[in-house]
């Protein structure tokens, strides 16, 4: 067992200036299955690449004495066999194999030498054991062994990060950090990889899969609004630690509240005491103005005790809901009138490149009603979403009964350039852009800086919110979820209850799924 130290952190990047960490103490054991959760924007993959040492700390230190192997990394893959590249990341047999073979041609006593020691090496790391350790671990992944002997180039999103994933568990000891795997995983991949890393030992995984955190953690690091700490157990078990320590601060502070404000009555009686004895002293001639002023300077004192407790008081409870985050209602709308048919698919079928991937699919879609596609990879689910808005040719009919749909992508229309100038050229407000951007947790000065500095979830957010202000009787949004942080998540599932839209969704979030869609149709 090894421990990773963080000793007085501090991170923070400078174009432009943003801190990230400040003072971050905290210990994690090695052979824990962490992860690491977070609103969008706060450091969760900072706090990986810290790790790795692709990042180096302002000031502090990091101790780790361990080998770390991150995701998702470069994959040199041009024309090889995916068995190939997987042995390629794990170590370098191939080319250890073909030095081996080198020695051995040569055969003289200084090439048998380096031999020996060259498959010692080769030994240690498994070389001659390897193959079939792979074919051990893919299967255990969900994927066959055929998958071996394909390309690795023409492997589908999905099963290029389900071989990258497997490869960080067979190499030399090390910590894995595993960062957004999900975001090309349809759901039985997601529970594959649940299934898959609640088997193994000694990872740190970012993701807001809700479902997959429950699957395969056994440790919590939570990157909060005001400190960064560590709870054992899955995302349900810290999730209702934190709320339960939200709800406790928050009658903790109703009570404080109250107390103050009859701290704060009583400062004033007994100032008004104190006043009325101070004047007593001066207006009446005939009084022991030595007794008066005596028992005023009592009053006096006692009404600036009285202060100095509400004062006390409320220093003492300035830290009440440090974590609690800011939360303002979002609603999710369209205009459609309640009742009335807006899409109806009759027989849709869509071949691409000679490839039939929809055949005969027939559905309505009613004001009011939250229609999702789910299935797997390669289906044909965003085909049909291209279909629906004229972008790709099919046969079979789509009817829109409105005059606007917007649309939501797996990879946000806006992802360069200035967000000031997307807004004018699309005629959308930058109040109402930037009150709803609020909402969801993106603030500061996000229209002085280049998309380009956004992360991913902030550019999905970004993304988001120009569909929602976009006048639309349909929403047709396609993985909304990519990259958002949980909170954010929760945010838009209740909106869409509390709203009733009317929208066609594709999505490999369950909860979501089950949170939020009125029917589910699977391809």
């Amino acid at each position: 067992m090894s421990t990773i130290i963080f000793t007085r952190v501090e991170f923070n990047y400078t174009s432009p200036y943003s801190e990230i960490f400040s003072d971050l103490s905290l210990i994690l054991d090695s052979t824990w299955r962490s992860g690491l959760v977070g609103r969008n924007g706060r450091g969760k993959t900072t706090f990986l690449k810290l790790l790795d040492g692709e990042l180096e700390p302002v000031s502090g230190e990091i101790t780790n004495t361990l080998s770390t192997r991150y995701f998702p990394g470069d994959v040199p893959a041009k024309g090889q066999s995916t068995l190939v590249v997987i042995r390629n990341l794990i170590a370098p047999y191939d080319l250890w194999e073909s030095e081996m073979a080198r020695l051995l041609e040569l055969s003289d006593p200084d090439s048998l030498e380096a031999y020996s020691q060259l498959q010692s090496q080769y030994q240690d790391a498994r070389g001659y054991k390897i193959n079939g350790l792979i074919e051990r671990e893919i299967q255990k992944m969900g994927l066959s062994r055929e998958v071996l002997d394909r390309p690795f180039e023409v492997l589908s999103l999905g099963q290029q990060t389900q071989i990258q994933i497997v490869s960080l568990f067979l190499g030399q000891p090390t910590f894995a950090l595993i960062d957004e795997p999900t975001n090309h995983l349809d759901i039985e991949c997601r529970k594959a990889l649940g299934d898959y890393l609640s088997q193994q030992h000694g990872f740190l995984l970012v993701s807001h899969d809700r479902a997959l955190l429950n699957a395969c953690t056994d440790h919590i690091i939570s990157i909060n609004r005001s400190d960064v700490r560590v709870n054992q157990g899955n995302w349900s078990t810290w999730r209702d630690e934190m709320e339960k320590e939200l709800l406790s601060e928050a009658r903790s502070r109703s009570q404080i509240e109250s107390e103050v404000k009859q701290l704060q009555r009583t400062a004033q009686q007994r100032r008004q005491g104190a006043d009325q004895k101070e004047s007593e002293k001066y207006g009446n001639s005939h009084a022991d103005t030595g007794f008066i002023g005596h028992k005023a300077a009592k009053q006096m004192k006692r009404a600036m005790n009285a202060e100095r407790r509400v004062e006390r008081q409320l220093e003492g409870k300035q830290a009440l809901l440090k974590n609690q985050e800011k939360e303002r209602d979002l609603i999710v709308t369209t205009q459609a009138k309640k009742g009335k048919t807006m899409l109806t698919v009759n027989n849709l079928t869509i071949d691409i490149a000679d490839n039939r991937i929809v055949t005969n699919l027939s559905f309505n879609i009613a004001a009011g009603e939250r229609v999702a596609l789910v299935g797997p990879n390669g289906c044909g689910k965003s085909s049909v979403l291209d279909a629906i808005v004229g972008k790709i040719g099919f046969d079979g009919t789509v009817s829109f009964r409105g005059r606007h749909f917007s649309r939501s992508w797996q990879q946000p229309l806006w992802s360069s350039g200035s967000l000031r100038e997307h807004l004018k050229h699309s005629a959308l407000n930058e109040t109402r852009f930037r009150q709803y951007l609020g909402i969801l947790d993106v603030r500061g000065d996000i229209f002085e800086q280049p998309l380009e500095s956004f992360s991913q979830g902030q550019l999905k957010k970004v993304d988001l919110t120009r569909s929602l202000l976009e006048p639309a009787e349909l929403l047709l949004w396609d993985e909304p979820m990519n990259y958002l942080d949980v909170d954010s998540r929760e945010m838009i599932e209740d909106g869409i209850i509390r709203g009733n839209p009317t929208m066609l969704v594709i999505e490999h979030d369950e909860q979501f799924i089950e949170s939020v869609a009125t029917t589910v149709i699977n391809l």
